[in-house]
């Protein structure tokens, strides 16, 4: 399955790419699979992986998620502020 991934914030800065398009192999590819082949294809963003937010159709998505083709996909670092 085919995804195309939006990233933001210094998710962006540092994959140097505000979009990632990835092939998952599973049938049924969740979350967690998708997390795992960004880190594949981009090792920079392995540490981010642990704390990333996960946006599926402009929901926050959680590692047992199973995605679709057509989903809008979004990671975003965490956020903190005062």
């Amino acid at each position: 399955m085919n995804l195309d991934v939006k990233l933001f914030a210094t998710l962006k800065d540092r994959a140097q790419a505000s979009r990632l398009a990835l092939e998952l192999k599973q049938e049924q590819p969740r979350v967690q699979d998708l997390l795992a082949e960004i880190v594949v294809q981009k090792p920079v963003l392995e540490s981010s992986m642990k704390s990333v937010l996960v946006a599926v159709n402009k929901e926050f998505a959680f590692p047992e998620q199973i995605l679709a083709p057509d989903d809008d996909i979004a990671l975003f670092p965490p956020v903190s502020g005062g």
